[in-house]
């Protein structure tokens, strides 16, 4: 994630303190359920979770409970998983129409929240809010997904980031214990190849795009040295033509984690097929059509999920903007997991650089999260192959320093690379398409067959 602020926990008053022990208890339950509970537990679990969160957005979150109260809906309905389908669905623009406090629980300091810029590929803004352990629960469950793809505790890991600095290690690193390394997509291939052979990790995780291009520079003498057991791609729909590229150039299993910011994992493809298994006690995905009915089994629909851990900021129904395919009820290896059969992830264009390269936008958001607060929409067009335009449009009222654009600017050309020139635009309005839907990244230059 790329962090925008960071603070202390929310706290509360100790009359006020019962409901988030008792979450925090039943989330590290969840750990166990999502672990080794059958296809009954993880239902039972589910349900009693949701019960629990309906009622308190309804009695603390004033958001949610306009929300339910103009859809007729009362937490006191809902008896089944069956019943969620009653309950009105999220999307990013409802959220963005309110203030950062209506969205809170009223007994939760929303200014002592951990928070995080969201750009994503929607090029709406939105900010994820998280208390501490909330933060670190989530964390914990996309732990639990790496160990059910063969996670040791022993483990070194290597983090192929955006952002690529390495913070202060943690006790458990201090103790041996998911030992983790932290490089720069940006930084020269020559000093992340040094560092990754000296590091020697065991597990290897970035984005599909970027590892396929990594992966087509490795020589056997560096494969000799830089042997991951597997590797774990996420962030971006993972095509088949990287998978390849990546599996043949470290000699490593491709693993694809289905994430977004707002609630860390959603789904992890399984060991032994293709399908994705979701994180059942960690959320309740749906799979609905445009009419907001689920879909069949192979059926492709848009992604609906209730976020079971998160009650300082909760997202019910929340809809992040992604297609899928559902899978069948049971997948191949016998996971008491539901399935998504596929991720189509978001359609996004793809710059041709001056230097060859084809750059995938979604990288450059990195360097525009810091703004995300500000702004209400952003776009990134590629006008000509050395003309990149970025669009800013700030929140009604709010302006931006000119120093902030300057590091943009500073950033954005550190990436695109030589030969390209950057404006910068703050505009009042960005427009959508004759169709009304958004597109917040374009590319103006034809595509080619190698693309």
């Amino acid at each position: 994630m790329s962090s925008v602020s960071r603070t202390h926990p929310s706290s509360t008053h100790r009359s006020e303190l019962l409901p988030y022990l008792s979450a925090a208890v039943a989330g590290i339950a969840g750990l166990m359920v999502e672990r080794r509970g059958s296809a009954g537990l993880i239902r039972r679990y589910q349900t009693a979770r949701l019960r629990a969160l309906l009622r308190h957005s309804y009695e603390r979150v004033p958001f949610y409970r306009r929300r339910f109260d103009e859809a007729g809906f009362h937490p006191d309905d809902f008896h089944t998983l069956d019943d969620l389908g009653r309950v009105p669905m999220t999307r990013k623009s409802d959220l963005r129409l309110v203030t950062g406090e209506d969205a809170i629980a009223t007994d939760c300091d929303g200014a002592r929240l951990n928070r995080y810029g969201t750009g994503g590929s929607t090029g709406t803004p939105t900010e994820v809010r998280f208390t501490r352990f909330e933060d670190r629960l989530l964390r914990l469950f996309r732990v639990q997904a790496n160990r059910s793809l063969g996670l040791r505790w022993s483990d070194r890991r290597c983090t192929i980031l955006a952002s690529g600095a390495s913070g202060a290690k943690s006790r458990l690193e201090r103790l041996g214990i998911l030992r983790s390394l932290s490089l720069s997509i940006y930084a020269p291939w020559e000093e992340n190849l040094a560092r990754l052979r000296a590091f020697r990790p065991d597990v290897i995780r970035g984005y599909g795009s970027l590892l396929a291009v990594m992966a087509n520079r490795m020589t056997d003498e560096d494969r000799r040295t830089i042997r991951p057991r597997f590797i774990t791609t996420d962030s971006e729909a993972l095509t088949e033509l990287a998978r390849m590229q990546i599996e043949a150039g470290f000699q490593a299993p491709v693993f694809d984690i289905y994430d977004c910011f707002e609630c860390n994992v959603i789904a992890y493809q399984c060991r032994q097929s293709e399908m994705y298994h979701t994180m059942d006690a960690s959320l309740v995905v749906e799979v609905l059509d445009e009419a907001g009915r689920p879909v069949g089994a192979g059926e492709c629909g848009e992604v609906a999920f209730t976020s079971l851990h998160g009650w300082a900021a909760p997202l019910i129904r929340y809809m992040p903007g992604d297609v899928v395919d559902r899978g069948p009820d049971v997948c191949a290896c016998g996971s008491a997991h539901s399935v998504v059969a596929k991720v189509h992830g978001r359609v996004q264009d793809r710059f041709h650089l001056p230097d060859g390269r084809v750059f995938n936008v979604k990288l450059l958001t990195s360097f525009i999260y810091p703004l995300c607060p500000l702004l209400r929409l952003y776009q990134l067009v590629q006008e000509a192959r050395d003309l990149v335009v970025v669009r800013l449009q700030p929140i009604p009222g709010v302006s931006i320093r000119e120093d902030k654009l300057e590091e943009l600017r500073r950033g954005l050309l550190s990436a695109l690379g030589e030969g390209v020139t950057l404006m910068v635009q703050v505009v009042d309005e960005i427009a959508s398409e004759p169709n009304g839907k958004f597109r917040p990244y374009r590319s103006h230059i034809p595509r080619i067959a190698s693309d």
